[in-house]
Order: C-alpha cells, then sequence, then structure tokens
C-alpha cells in the first residue's frame, strides 16, 4: 500500500483556516511573522486558529529570526510558551535546537520533548534539520527521542529532490519527512519521484491598494489557487 498523502499549510490567521479541511489539507503549521520564517504564535491567536478549524494545529516553537542556538533564557521562554499553547487545544508544536557549533541540542530538544509528551502534542523538528551538521545522526536522536516527524528542503535554500531522496534513505520509514520551502504543484512530480508523500508550503498572497501613502493599506489573503493545484499534484 503506498503512503497516504499529507499536505501542510502554514498560516498566521484564524481567516486562512476556515475550511481548510475541505480543500484536502490535512494539518495546519501556525506562526507568527511567516516573513521572519515563523515565529511563536500567540495564546490568543492559537485558540482561536483552534476554533477555526476542525484540522490538527501544530504551533511554532521559536522566539525569534535568525539562527537556532538559543541562549538558556530563550530556552526557558519556548518551554513556558509551549506549557500555555497546550491549553489552546493545539495538536502538537514544531521546534528545533541545535549548539553553537551547529550540533543537536540535546539537553534541550530532550526537555521539550518530554514536556510535549506530558500534554500529548506531537512534535514536528523544522528546518533547523537543513543547516545542522551530521544530520544523518541528528536524524536517529530525533527517532529515539520519539519525533513525529522532519520538515526539510533536503538541505537547500529550495526543495532539493537529491537531499530529500538522501533524507528519506536514512529514515527508512521511522520518522516522516516532509518537504518544506519552495513546495509548489510544479515541483511536487519530482518529489513524489524520490518517495516524497508529505508536503508542506505557504499559501497566501498580499492584495494592496492603489493609496496606501501612509502603509497601512492591503492585507494577507489565502491563496486558493496554489492550494487546490498542490492538492491535485500531490493526490494525483
Amino acid at each position: 500500500m503506498a503512503d497516504r498523502i499529507e499536505i501542510e499549510i502554514a498560516l498566521e490567521e484564524a481567516r486562512h483556516a476556515e475550511g481548510l479541511h475541505a480543500l484536502g489539507v490535512d494539518r495546519i503549521e501556525l506562526c507568527e511573522n511567516l516573513a521572519e520564517g515563523g515565529l511563536t504564535p500567540s495564546f490568543g491567536r492559537a485558540r482561536e486558529v483552534v476554533a477555526a478549524t476542525p484540522l490538527p494545529v501544530y504551533a511554532m516553537l521559536r522566539p525569534r529570526a535568525g539562527n537556532f542556538h538559543y541562549s538558556s533564557s530563550e530556552q526557558h521562554q519556548m518551554l513556558l510558551d509551549l506549557e500555555m499553547l497546550s491549553k489552546t487545544g493545539i495538536r502538537g508544536v514544531v521546534v528545533g535546537a541545535l549548539t553553537g557549533e551547529g550540533l543537536l541540542d540535546q539537553r534541550f530538544m530532550a526537555l521539550v520533548t518530554d514536556k510535549a509528551k506530558q500534554h500529548n502534542l506531537g512534535i514536528t523538528f523544522h528546518r533547523a534539520f537543513d543547516v545542522c551538521k551530521d544530520p544523518e545522526s541528528v536524524l536517529q536522536t530525533l527517532i529515539d527521542l520519539g519525533v513525529e516527524r522532519i520538515l526539510t528542503s533536503g538541505f537547500q535554500p529550495k526543495v532539493d529532490p537529491h537531499g530529500l531522496a538522501k533524507t528519506l534513505s536514512w529514515a527508512s520509514g521511522r520518522i516522516q519527512i516532509q518537504a518544506g520551502s519552495g513546495v509548489n504543484a510544479e515541483v511536487v512530480p519530482s518529489l513524489k519521484e524520490v518517495g516524497v508523500t508529505a508536503f508542506h508550503c505557504t499559501a497566501r498572497k498580499w492584495s494592496a491598494s492603489d493609496d496606501d501613502s501612509f502603509g497601512f493599506e492591503g492585507e494577507w489573503k489565502r491563496d486558493e489557487d496554489k492550494i487546490k493545484a498542490l492538492v491535485t499534484a500531490a493526490r494525483a
């Protein structure tokens, strides 16, 4: 039997979550500041998004933009955020932490996974994987910790089938490998060809007003055409 196709959409707003299940989406990654790669959402935002959709919502745990080497204060903040977000109805968290040398921060990841499991939350390790040293060893440690999946581009700025194929071979079905960064309907066939069955993308577009002299006009809208095309290509 072929592996089940899974599609995850990253978003910031509750209104963008409404009706996603009817479009064929399987899961939501909730973030603040997608323009900075996604940061930890607020308690209120998480509550509203969970209320807006029957889909499982995974919340980002990332206190700032930039690298994934976090101070003790930032790590404490992430654990506090996890504790609060666990009360919103989310189903999991998206997290990643490295040492200053680029290795997996095993001590902190063990703390995060233990706390997540206490609240029956799933865990996705995000694209810190793409910039870590010794990724094959990191993958094995994440399996040992009980992490559900790894979100990766295959070690390139945009999804690379060769890098994803290598990661899938290391995983050998023991952990889900989810392709993210530049995923759209056009690249899905090449990703499926190497065995990718889980896809992650952001699907929104900016709608601006002609009169924006103060810089306050415009809004992000959900890109339904991109989502529909992705779902069609992934499930073809």
